[in-house]
């Protein structure tokens, strides 16, 4: 009798223990499902942003014409172009932008108007491009996703942007991603260096990125200002 009430304990156990593994390989199932729901949704958000793409297509082309102001049904020869070194006049920080002025400015009106309209655009068109790329930091950094369920959609994008090989074919390839990366991190976009080091890219100022970036670029003198500029007047920079 005490052995088959054994037998019937022991049996009984092993059911919980089986309806527990199960029950919860069914939670995880049901987990990596409701994630991979989310980052769909949010990276289908970013693919369709408009501004979010012509950021990508600047990232992506050494010189291209952009709908910058999203017109409806623009004739391609109307939209501005945009090139690296007009992407890298548009980037700098407000500081020094007097100091490299856009062609199109007149001097006597440097020192008043700075940026142009194109300019202007550029910089809030990234803006909205590093809000996504922000908003996926802190998605990682608070646990709710992975940077590998983001590989597939991020990988390629960031390191268009971080690498340390530019192409060697485009003038100023050096300088616009020097520009871009102190960009980030001159104007705080904290949750978007945090993302960038989840794939293994380090872009803070005391990073061999820029180090490197510099030594190839024609305007040393730029990039070695960019890096006072962030690791003297941006209070979350660290320096050496």
């Amino acid at each position: 009798m005490k052995v088959a009430q054994l037998i019937v304990s022991i049996l009984g156990f092993g059911g919980t223990i089986v309806a527990l593994t199960f029950g919860f390989r069914q939670y995880r199932r049901a987990e990596a499902w409701k994630r991979g729901e989310f980052v769909a949704r949010e990276i289908k958000e970013f693919q369709l942003d408009p501004l979010a793409v012509n950021a990508m297509q600047m990232i992506d082309w050494g010189e291209r014409r952009i709908n910058l102001y999203l017109k409806e049904c623009p004739e391609y020869v109307s939209c501005p172009r945009v090139d690296r070194k007009i992407l890298g006049l548009a980037l700098l920080p407000h500081e020094i932008k007097a100091q490299y002025p856009s062609p199109e400015i007149p001097k006597v009106d440097i020192a008043k108007t700075r940026f142009t309209p194109d300019e202007v655009r550029i910089r809030d068109t990234f803006d909205v491009f590093l809000n996504y790329l922000q908003r996926f930091g802190n998605f990682i950094a608070a646990k709710l996703i992975s940077a590998e369920e983001l590989e597939p959609y991020l990988k390629y994008w960031l390191g268009s942007i971080a690498s340390e090989n530019p192409d060697a074919d485009i003038a100023d390839d050096e300088m616009w991603r020097c520009v871009l990366l102190a960009y980030i991190n001159h104007y705080g976009y904290t949750g978007v260096v945090n993302l960038f080091k989840a794939f293994e890219y380090d872009i803070s100022p005391s990073a061999q990125v820029f180090e490197r970036l510099i030594a190839r670029m024609e305007d040393k003198q730029l990039g070695n200002t960019l890096l006072e500029i962030m690791c003297t007047q941006t209070p979350t920079t660290k320096c050496g």
